[in-house]
């Protein structure tokens, strides 16, 4: 009896003591590896089981300096509902003898299927050292990203802004969240990195290749933007099927509940790690279609990667607003919209905006230009580092064109003195309407001096200077505009003040400038700038309930008191 006592706590103690100790999965190095070898590969195919195919080591390529790359060969049944390796397989890890290998990676377009080169996992686990792996030239496993809550149109317009990542957007249905809850992410599972969440949704799926006790993870075995050190959601995933393809077979999956955050995105692939939460920017954004009085909203988070909040806020936007109105074509839209943030040296920071826009071909493109612009403002701007705590969009759409034309205007005293109030009469030529007449008062300034002063009469114009400055920003030229803007907030400021479309400016001509182009751009293009970005203090601004195209110019005689 004591005999078997003594073998039971000794079996005991050796189980809880493995527990405790449970070693890291054994790995094989690139030097070990021969010719001929075998074994199997992890991944998910079908919903969120793991499954394995075979795999047979064909080879090492590429040296110390530069990197290496395993050449393999797939098989199995798994591979033949696949349709070989396919677009989210990426990171599958490979395992020889029971030792991790590396993950599944890259593959050549319109060559066989079964046929792909790995990462070895020494390369991967470096992206928990402070270096960059090498780059790769063959085609990573999961080009495509996975969208959902996106329109046609708003998927096409998507795949435009993301062009510069080389981002492949691709519907998906929306997922099987029950399904997704109990899942947990091991060497096999299928993984998420997500980009944007909410009533959108927009990721990329791959494969786990390796886990460690602390949670910390590795994927992909390749890299998903090669954005560096990161900061995106970790989710799981559920995969609805494998579809083979010409120029390679992918996986169509959706994307699940966050789980972590990734930190790192490199050559060698992604790393993560579990029970940790990115920093988000919420966007709400409410759309009311006037022609129907129709309303819809929408509310997502997403990441705060510099580079993409402002295309990502862009085609969230349009979506939302092609959603909404659920045609095609031109209108008016009325935009506004707040943003709080937080600059490291401004401290709260604040942008409002509200303006009108007409686009005749696409409405929902006409509206985004300020809103993306404000955004790119904050994340990019040369100053400080700041944080968006949230956007928030409110649009009305019709179908009309609530535009009017400028056709003539008219002084009602031609004679006057500083200080004199002076009233100005304005013909307006609405589009398919009849002329209105609207009077507006100017203020003549105190020390104008006599002899003549032209006025401008304008819309605001507001297209006009956001493509100037869009166009001049990144030759350094905003400065020169606006040479009395030295800091971030001096630009908020600024832009918050910006003329719109759908107001009628009234000011001063500077000397020498006349004319409907009071001064040859081309010759002198700040100087024309500066007066459509800033004007003079006698300058008035009246909204109306339309946009104001065109302009004119009015000479008033000033006489002395």
């Amino acid at each position: 009896m004591r005999k078997q006592i003594s073998f039971l706590v000794l079996f005991l103690a050796m189980f809880f003591t493995g527990v405790a100790s449970a070693e890291p999965t054994p790995i094989i190095t690139v030097n070990e590896l021969k010719t001929g070898m075998h074994g199997i590969a992890k991944t998910v195919i079908k919903g969120a089981t793991i499954e394995t195919f075979d795999v047979e080591i064909l080879g090492v390529t590429g040296s110390e300096s530069e990197g290496h790359s395993i050449l393999i060969k797939a098989s199995g049944p798994l591979i033949e509902r696949s349709g070989g390796i396919a677009q989210g397989m990426s990171g599958s890890p490979v395992y020889i003898n029971g030792r991790l290998a590396g993950a599944v990676a890259y593959g050549k377009a319109f060559s066989d299927p079964n046929y792909c080169f790995l990462t070895p996992i020494e390369e991967m686990l470096k992206m928990f050292e402070p270096n960059d792996p090498r780059p790769s030239y063959f085609l990573p496993k999961n080009t495509s990203l996975m969208v959902s809550g996106f329109s046609k149109a708003g998927l096409e317009y998507l795949s435009k802004k993301l062009s510069p990542f080389d981002l492949q957007p691709l519907a998906v249905p929306t997922g099987q969240k029950e399904e997704l809850n109990n899942v947990t992410l091991e060497p096999g599972s299928s993984i998420g990195v997500e980009l944007v969440r909410g009533d959108m949704r927009l990721g990329a799926i791959g494969t786990v290749t390796w886990m460690d006790e602390a949670g910390r993870i590795l994927a992909f075995g390749h890299p998903f933007m090669k954005r560096g050190a990161t900061d995106y959601f970790m989710t799981n995933a559920w995969i609805f099927a494998s579809i083979p393809n010409v120029e390679s077979s992918y996986k169509v999956g959706a994307l699940g509940k966050s789980v972590g955050k990734i930190t790192q995105d490199r050559s060698a692939g992604i790393a993560g790690q579990l029970g940790e939460t990115p920093k988000i920017i919420p966007l709400f954004i409410s759309v009311t279609d006037i022609d129907r009085g129709l309303h819809k909203t929408a509310a997502v988070q997403f990441v705060t990667d510099e580079a993409l909040v402002p295309p990502l806020v862009d085609a969230i936007c349009y979506n939302s607003v092609e959603t909404a109105i659920d045609r095609a074509g031109g209108g008016t839209a009325r935009v506004s919209f707040r943003i709080t943030a937080r600059g490291e040296k401004s401290g709260e920071l604040t942008v409002t905006r509200e303006n009108m826009f007409y686009n005749p071909g696409d409405l929902a493109k006409a509206i985004n230009g300020e809103i993306v612009y404000a955004t790119d403002m904050l994340m990019r701007n040369k100053f400080e580092k700041t944080t968006i705590f949230d956007i928030n969009v409110d649009i009305e759409a019709s179908s009309e064109c609530g535009v009017s034309e400028i056709t003539s205007v008219r002084a009602q005293n031609a004679v006057v003195k500083p200080g004199d109030k002076v009233a100005i009469d304005v013909d307006f030529l609405p589009y398919r309407g009849t002329k209105i007449t609207k009077t507006f008062t100017f203020t003549v300034p105190k020390k104008q001096r006599s002899g003549k002063m032209s006025l401008i009469v304008r819309g605001g114009s507001s297209s006009a200077w956001l493509s100037a400055v869009l166009q001049n920003q990144q030759a350094g030229a905003v400065e020169e505009i606006m040479p009395e803007k030295k800091n971030l907030t001096d630009f908020i400021a600024g832009f918050n003040e910006f003329d719109a479309n759908n107001e009628l400016i009234i000011d001063v001509l500077p000397p020498g400038m006349s004319g409907a182009q009071p001064v040859d751009e081309e010759e002198n293009p700040l100087l024309a700038m500066r007066t459509l970005f800033k004007g003079t203090n006698a300058k008035k601004t009246y909204p109306m309930d339309f946009i104001i195209n065109g302009e004119a110019e009015i000479t008033l005689t000033v006489e002395d008191n």
